[in-house]
């Protein structure tokens, strides 16, 4: 079975969803990503840095479900997310905190010795980190399908920009796109990162996706699904993508099926939906 390696951050989360207030559910970038390959039928490894607060019970969760789990514990807390959804909106606040960044800083992913995998899922990270994971893919022949996030996005857009010859596939959302690319429409932008290199799928939550190889663009149409919480779905989904090229099918089709999984994630609150129960973790 193909493998695929999520590398980047974790995190606490608060979520305010479907009527209610959830507290210390499990959260990041990389596990969404590991869970979502894991679900598209891959085998996983997460790669991450923890800090004293992360429960070790939810690692253990991980390892029954059949994901490697790679991690290097660290002193201080792990970072915190809070994350409301009201209507077609969300609040995540949590970027413009100092302390959000000094774990950020204090939290990054370290490489490993070796990927073993056949494909790196490279999660929202600076980009000196992520130039450091990509060079390390190279060495051993791996592609990498990068995502980002508007933390990221709106301070780093130049250092992103040169990065995307080296990787296979971008995976940014629109929000994401119009901070790197400002002044163009979502479709123009995601047409300007091709150019670059790259693959581009292009998140667009509930209206679907752009995809772009080369050439050809494919718009795909988001799966009909009950949204609960949106909290991951779209890190699920470029780790589905991911097990997906890891499997040698097309890249549209491989779009696709990871949207579907991305949806799967929406209808529960934090992990649940791909299989991490976090209730009663200590």
């Amino acid at each position: 079975m193909p493998r695929v390696a999520a590398i980047g951050y974790l995190s606490i989360d608060t979520i305010e969803a479907d009527g209610k207030r959830h507290a210390g559910v499990p959260g990041g970038a990389a596990l969404y990503a590991a869970l979502g390959a894991r679900a598209a039928g891959a085998d996983a490894t997460l790669i991450v840095a923890a800090g004293e607060d992360w429960s070790a019970t939810w690692f253990d969760r991980l390892i029954a479900l059949g994901i490697d789990v790679v991690v290097e514990w660290r002193p201080g807390p792990t970072r915190r997310a809070r994350l409301a959804y009201m209507a077609d909106t969300r609040q995540s606040n949590h970027h413009a905190d100092d302390a959000w960044w000094q774990r950020t800083a204090a939290l990054a992913p370290a490489l490993p010795m070796s990927i073993g995998a056949d494909v790196l899922v490279a999660g929202p990270m600076a980009a000196t980190t992520l130039a450091s994971a990509i060079t390390l893919a190279e060495r051993e022949g791996v592609p990498v399908v990068c995502d980002t996030s508007e933390a990221f996005a709106g301070r780093q857009a130049s250092a992103l920009l040169a990065l995307l010859p080296r990787i296979n596939t971008f995976a940014p959302s629109r929000e994401e796109t119009s901070l790197i690319m400002p002044g163009l429409s979502d479709d123009d932008a995601a047409l300007g990162l091709a150019t670059r290199g790259c693959r581009v799928l292009q998140k667009r939550g509930p209206d679907g996706a752009l995809a772009v190889d080369g050439s050809d663009v494919a718009t795909i149409a988001a799966p009909p699904t009950r949204v609960v919480d949106a909290t991951g779905a779209g890190d699920a989904t470029v780790g589905a993508l991911a097990a997906a090229l890891a499997q040698d099918e097309p890249f549209f089709a491989a779009a696709e099926a990871a949207l579907g999984i991305g949806a799967r994630t929406v209808s529960a609150i934090g992990p649940v939906a791909l299989g991490l129960d976090f209730a009663r973790a200590s």
